[in-house]
């Protein structure tokens, strides 16, 4: 049996949140961190257990210095620690989310292929090339108006990358919506009920409740899978608006860090609305 791929960043990995717990591990966890005071406290044993006052200076230079590399590290060293984070997180998941997205795709095909709303499950597909377009688009557009290695780069793309993943979380869950409606056969519940208008017995009476409670199933299924398709086109005007927004700003003046700020967190808002779905 074929496995299920890796799934790709969840959405709250790149919000400010996961980024600071991110900075707070990498300060706690470096080297400078770490080895100095695990090398101090031999020396602190052996002063007390030998009653050598020199090695007491061992011990406390061992604990200053990693006492200072976490405090540098996570409150001076934080833009650098994010933009690291952050491109990590993009380059280590490339291949995750390529399968993800040919998993997503066959998903929608399918569906439209077992499904009688074939027009829901076309504009799945419709949407899953159109959203993959317009984040390719912002992500180049972000690459000729930022460094790479620079923080707002990262922030940028990583919001970006949650509208993204966000209509993606959506296709997913229209195809399972579409796939679970696919065996119900509108025709024939029609036809039946057609024969059922006047039901003779109480054999009629329950089958035709029964179809018309199968019908009513369809029905809010298909109303559900309409609703993650309007999130989905919602986003996706958000990352147009993103684009016109990113080319027009200047990325070298005071002013701009307000233009980054708003732009960043309509991103996120969207991202937000699309968990909610």
């Amino acid at each position: 049996m074929q496995s299920n791929p890796p799934s790709p960043p969840k959405l709250q990995d790149f919000s400010q949140a996961a980024i600071q717990r991110q900075i707070v591990r990498q300060g706690l966890s470096h080297w400078l961190t770490l080895y100095p005071p695990a090398l101090a406290l031999p020396l602190g044993f052996a002063a007390y257990l030998f009653n050598t006052p020199l090695l007491y200076l061992g011990l406390i230079g061992g604990l200053t210095v990693g006492l200072g590399s976490a405090i540098v590290n996570i409150f001076f060293r934080g833009e650098t620690l994010s933009a690291r984070y952050l491109q990590q997180l993009a380059e280590g998941t490339q291949a995750q989310k390529a399968q993800f997205l040919e998993s997503l795709r066959r998903n929608l095909a399918q569906a439209q292929r077992i499904t009688g709303a074939e027009s829901s499950a076309e504009q799945g597909l419709e949407q899953f090339e159109r959203m993959r377009a317009k984040f390719d688009k912002l992500g180049s557009l972000l690459a000729t108006r930022f460094q790479q290695g620079e923080l707002s780069y990262g922030r940028f793309l990583g919001a970006a990358e949650q509208v993204y993943l966000g209509g993606l979380d959506n296709l997913q869950r229209v195809a399972a919506l579409l796939e679970s409606v696919g065996g119900i056969d509108l025709a024939y519940i029609d036809k039946r009920l057609a024969n059922l208008d006047k039901p003779d017995s109480e054999a009629d009476r329950k089958e035709r409740e029964a179809l018309i409670r199968r019908r009513k199933l369809r029905c809010e299924q298909l109303e559900r899978v309409d609703e993650l398709l309007a999130a989905n086109e919602e986003a996706m005007t958000a990352l147009e608006e993103t684009v016109v927004a990113v080319a027009a700003m200047s990325t070298d003046t005071a002013l701009a860090r307000g233009d980054f700020e708003t732009a960043i967190a309509q991103l996120q808002q969207v991202a937000a609305r699309a968990r909610h779905y």
